[in-house]
């Protein structure tokens, strides 16, 4: 008992805490949901896309190259074995790389990679240069992209970056991977002499072999319209990962993704991703504004956990708060708020001040028993001698005036009302 007054206050404080916590919890989700609605879409939003089921319908169709990219990317243990099985068990490895060499074709990674060897050396340019000197002089129709590049490997053969470069591009060409725009390139560069952005294009090209190797290089290739592209490519397969799946995924576009913590988000989401990545940027990530990643570091200082745990906290969030569900938790809160609110209560025994009109209610007619409905009562005026003090303090209209007497002998004045009713 004795410790009620004192638990009393800190239980009312207790209650305006709580209240005020859930009243702000319900705006805050009101307001953040129309900010998210405002600033997205995002890609943590998006579904992750199946690697594993795509990986096994291309071994079914018999892609062994691309179900194995696709299990590499999605950690998909069963079709990466399967995919790898029969891709290392592929017959005939021998014969399908002296083809490559002798032709300059080839149509997988040792067919191709014996293409591209060959290419490297003097022996290539050669080949090729013979061969369509031949067709032309059987009336048949030359390459003039492929003269261009044989004549410029020719030049530009002491140089093994170009040498690389030069040579998966024939091999391209000869696949039909090399697209019409950078072959147009490589021609009017050839006949313009230009030999120091030729050396440039072999460059990048060579680059992306180099990170890739020769057959998915080739692939990686068609993506390449013009020099400048060729670059972009060769900036984003040296830093990206997985950049083949991507590119198949999202198209050319997603070459222009420099951010690889941006890319590897967007991959996981598939080509909806990579499309939202590529068109936003930064944007695109809820997991990088300013406001989470402030409050994830002033909890924790580790980049990587940081970012890993905004990640999960921007997935978890953008698929939780759906329109529905935010305006039932802001229901709820506000409700509970409400309810919690201390709210001001009298003192047992205590009891309101009266009201203070500075007149009580009017006696009773003595004569009559009742009050006079076309009377009122005036005794808020002080007396003005103690003479006119009669029956109840009240006032004596002709004391002292000289006036006629209105009163009916009970020594109270009346006045008689503004209004009175006639009487026939």
């Amino acid at each position: 008992m004795l410790l009620r007054p004192l638990l009393r206050p800190l239980w009312r404080l207790l209650r305006f805490v709580l209240a005020l916590l859930l009243l702000l919890l319900a705006l805050g989700a009101l307001v953040g949901k129309v900010w998210l609605e405002a600033s997205g879409p995002f890609v943590e939003a998006l579904p992750a896309y199946p690697f594993c089921q795509e990986a096994a319908l291309a071994l079914e169709e018999d892609r062994v190259a691309d179900a194995l990219e696709l299990a590499e990317v999605g950690d998909c243990a069963t079709e990466e074995a399967q995919a790898r099985a029969r891709w290392e068990s592929l017959a005939a490895t021998l014969d399908r790389c002296w083809e490559g060499v002798w032709t300059g074709r080839g149509e997988d990674a040792a067919g191709v990679g014996c293409a591209v060897a060959s290419d490297l050396v003097v022996f290539g340019d050669v080949r090729d240069l013979s061969r369509q000197a031949l067709a032309w002089g059987q009336g048949e129709a030359t390459d003039p992209v492929l003269i261009g590049l044989s004549t410029a490997g020719l030049v530009l053969t002491f140089a093994p970056q170009v040498g690389a470069g030069n040579a998966l591009l024939k091999v391209a060409r000869r696949a039909g991977a090399l697209s019409a725009g950078l072959g147009r390139s490589v021609s009017t560069l050839v006949r313009q002499r230009a030999w120091r952005p030729l050396a440039d294009l072999f460059s990048d090209a060579g680059r992306i072999s180099t990170k890739l190797g020769p057959a998915r290089a080739t692939r990686a290739l068609a993506y390449a319209d013009s020099p400048a592209e060729m670059a972009s490519l060769a900036r984003f397969v040296e830093s990206a990962s997985h950049p083949l799946v991507g590119l198949r995924l999202g198209g050319k576009r997603v070459a222009g993704i420099a951010d690889d913590g941006l890319y590897r988000v967007g991959l996981a989401r598939g080509p909806a991703g990579l499309q939202l990545a590529a068109e936003r940027g930064s944007a695109a990530l809820l997991s990088r504004k300013p406001l989470l990643v402030w409050a994830a570091k002033s909890v924790y200082r580790h980049p990587d956990a940081v970012a890993s745990a905004l990640l999960v906290l921007a997935t978890w969030l953008l698929r939780w708060a759906t329109w529905p569900l935010v305006l039932v938790v802001a229901g709820v809160a506000s409700l509970a708020g409400l309810a919690l609110w201390p709210r001001g209560r009298r003192l047992k025994g205590s009891r309101p001040a009266p009201t203070r009109t500075g007149a009580s209610r009017a006696p009773r007619d003595q004569q009559g028993g009742r009050h006079d409905r076309h009377s009122s009562l005036r005794t808020d005026r002080t007396p003005e001698h103690p003479r006119d003090l009669r029956g109840g303090g009240a006032e004596r209209r002709d004391a002292g005036r000289g006036g006629p007497d209105l009163g009916d002998g009970s020594g109270v004045r009346r006045q008689p009302h503004r209004h009175r009713r006639l009487v026939r």
